[in-house]
């Protein structure tokens, strides 16, 4: 059972490619950040998602995406903050909780934009400060078009409860994950 879960784990397991000093260009680093850290992909992805079931079309993805670039600018000019990786997790958490209990949804997208501050934070933090802006301008743009996807894919959830419900199972179950890891 033990060798099983280690393999899975291994399987799973996603190289952090995107930090900074792994390649040359600060840009293409920014580029695949949010695509190489699973927390952020799927942070990303869930708020798309609670965009389009909570008929906030373009405000909570922009609002999203706000934040989460005041928070690298937080990240850059101050450098980590106690609790933010637990803030990371705790979006994936919220994102999950969203889709299982549909009566709370709008109240827990809301919350998103908060969690995405943190997110960003972590971006701040892991960019090369020479690098900031090219770094932030990459990151930023990949998470738009992550968020825009997650609202696609929300789209056509609309009508299923029962493939929201697998998809805050699957939030959830990476959350444990990460906790785990």
């Amino acid at each position: 059972m033990k060798k099983t879960l280690a393999l899975a784990l291994l399987l799973v397991a996603v190289p952090a490619f995107a930090h900074p000093g792994h390649d040359s260009s600060p840009l293409h680093d920014g580029l695949l950040h949010p695509l190489t850290g699973l927390d952020h992909l799927l942070m990303l992805l869930g708020t798309g998602v609670l965009a389009a079931l909570t008929r906030r079309n373009l405000l909570l993805p922009l609002a999203t995406l706000a934040a989460m670039f005041a928070g690298a600018v937080f990240g850059h000019l101050f450098g980590g903050v106690l609790g933010m990786e637990s803030m990371i997790v705790g979006s994936l958490l919220v994102a999950a909780a969203a889709l299982l209990v549909p009566g709370r949804q709008v109240l827990l997208a809301l919350a998103m934009p908060l969690f995405a501050l943190f997110h960003g934070w972590a971006h701040g933090v892991e960019a090369t400060p020479s690098a900031f802006w090219l770094f932030s301008a990459g990151f930023v743009t990949v998470s738009g078009l992550l968020l825009a996807a997650g609202f696609t894919v929300g789209c056509l959830l609309r009508r299923h409860a029962k493939l929201q419900k697998a998809c805050g199972g699957g939030l959830l179950a990476s959350a444990a994950v990460m906790l785990v890891g």
